[in-house]
């Protein structure tokens, strides 16, 4: 998790200091894996974090267990109900298991079902004015997660709506007299979000000069909903308070009007030709952000990832290298969009979720060098022609990871061995272990990575022997050392290693198959 992120909002606190939707919008940003624990009174509630999304959530409140909320929705009967009670206890087994063997419910409805409990947990959370909350990085139990395919910005929205309370938004909300702007980070910007065309309209009125009371007033939404939505992309970061001097254009100052032509291409781009969506009258933001439309089929964001690799920086956003700063601004954000992890979470994107993680993080990479000066001029400088060599785009990587947090590293790396990018992941990750040692995580990934590359097994060895070092109760490491030694044909290693990954986790269902293989291998009957 960024380290950045640590500092700014603390893992542990109450959501009287630190609203709900802050904390959620830290992990996002940080791409934090774990539990987010959230208590009040006796009751305690769980929200599953996956690289920044909400993907599933439990609770210790009866009213919030699956069989109630299938009760009170009438999908089951009061029979069925203590049908699947009964036979839970019998035979302790999951109640959505024995709801679907019963004929109660079909698989289909019950992963609904399972859906819809998991949002109302979640959701649930934002009407609480007060709670102890603990953030733990951890990696998920996947036997226990169904995961929920939505964007986390849409799933805040949805819970702020939940909050039907003037008083309490009005202290979320900084003072009235705040100007608002929009924002002009993309990773903030580019979020799944769909609108109603009022609120549109009220996006539209935000110009960095107008004040929350301006924006309430004038808006053609209810006051309750304006500052609703006001509260949600604040909290999300798709606009950011500003004092209302802020935005005085000084005509000396290139700067101050290169931000004012950000802000009005936004807004254009807000206000683009969008097609409403029948069933709920909703639109997406920016939707009608270029004419020019990028593919965002699987096969199209396998290609362009694909091509990633020899392209220089200009190559990257798709422009040449006479760009002017705003048409090098206008490709990032138009690709930036479309590559946003955040806008593909419909089925069938799962296996090109890593790629898009590293396409975004490319352009974004580029944008960060040719948007600035000197750095772009210092980029230049370094390209003796127009086409870089392979061993220059080499050193160009080097250069950029040598300026990344290990973090940073970490995260890149191990998208890229998700995605098979074999050589991005050893050259990342290898980078991430130099800059911090002490990370467990980082040296089994790399280990990981070195074992799919022939001869290279005795590196493997080696860190994923560290990363057991650093962490010796951590029995995946192990299972993936044994791994590593039944390719090598170290078969008495690879028994020592599944030994000792049950002696830690006696439950691991991986660590008892392999066992149970290997003895039959070695000492058949």
């Amino acid at each position: 998790m960024d380290e950045t992120v640590k500092r700014d909002i603390p893992l542990t606190g109450r959501l009287g200091e630190t609203p709900l939707p802050a904390v959620l919008r830290a992990l996002q940003h940080g791409q934090a894996t774990g539990i987010l624990t959230v208590t009040r009174n006796d009751q305690t509630k769980c929200i599953y974090v996956k690289n920044g999304d909400m993907v599933f959530a439990s609770s210790q409140y009866e009213d919030d267990r699956l069989g109630s909320m299938l009760l009170k929705e009438n999908r089951i009967s009061y029979v069925q109900y203590e049908t699947s009670i009964r036979l839970m206890k019998e035979s302790k087994k999951r109640q959505g298991a024995i709801l679907v063997e019963q004929g109660f419910l079909t698989p289909k409805e019950l992963f609904q079902a399972v859906t819809t409990q998991v949002k109302g947990i979640i959701l649930s959370l934002f009407t609480w004015l007060d709670g102890e909350y603990r953030f733990e990085e951890q990696k998920l139990p996947a036997d226990e997660v169904i995961a929920l395919r939505m964007s986390s910005g849409a799933l805040i929205y949805e819970g702020i709506r939940n909050i039907n309370d003037f008083a309490r938004l009005s202290k979320l909300l900084p003072p009235f007299e705040t100007a608002l702007g929009m924002s002009v980070e993309p990773r903030d910007l580019f979020q799944a979000i769909a609108v109603t065309p009022p609120e549109r309209e009220l996006l539209l009125m935000i110009n960095g000069a107008r004040t929350i009371r301006d924006l309430i007033c004038s808006s053609p939404l209810p006051t309750l909903h304006a500052m609703q939505l006001l509260y949600f992309l604040l909290a999300i970061g798709i606009i950011r308070a500003k004092t209302t001097d802020e935005f005085e254009e000084h005509t000396e100052d290139s700067q101050k009007r290169f931000q004012l032509e950000l802000e009005a291409f936004i807004t254009e781009a807000i206000a683009g030709e969008t097609e409403e969506d029948e069933e709920t009258g909703r639109v997406k933001l920016f939707e009608g952000f270029a004419a020019e439309k990028v593919d965002t089929s699987p096969s199209a964001i396998t290609l362009a990832y694909e091509a990633l690799e020899g392209k220089d920086r200009y190559e990257i956003l798709g422009v040449g290298r006479g760009a002017s700063p705003m048409e090098i601004k206008k490709a990032y954000f138009r690709l930036a969009k479309a590559y946003h992890p955040d806008r593909h979470h419909e089925p069938g994107m799962e296996a090109v979720h890593p790629m898009l993680v590293v396409l975004f993080d490319r352009l974004t990479e580029a944008y960060d060098i040719l948007s600035r000066e000197p750095s772009r001029s210092d980029y230049d400088e370094a390209q003796p022609s127009q086409w870089r060599t392979r061993a220059q785009a080499r050193a160009g990587e080097a250069s950029l990871r040598s300026r990344q947090t290990a973090e940073e590293l970490g995260r890149r790396g191990e998208a890229a061995l998700l995605a098979g990018n074999v050589k991005e992941a050893i050259a990342s990750l290898e980078a991430a272990v130099q800059q911090d040692d002490s990370k467990a995580r980082y040296h089994a990934l790399l280990g990981q990575a070195l074992a799919t590359v022939p001869n290279h097994r005795e590196d493997a060895e080696a860190e994923l022997k560290r990363a057991i070092e650093l962490e010796p109760a951590n029995a995946d490491y192990h299972i993936v050392l044994g791994v590593v030694y039944l390719q090598a044909k170290a078969l008495g290693k690879a028994l020592v290693r599944f030994e000792e990954a049950l002696r830690w986790d006696p439950s691991s269902a991986k660590a008892k198959q392999l066992l149970e293989q290997l003895k039959n291998r070695l000492f058949p009957a």
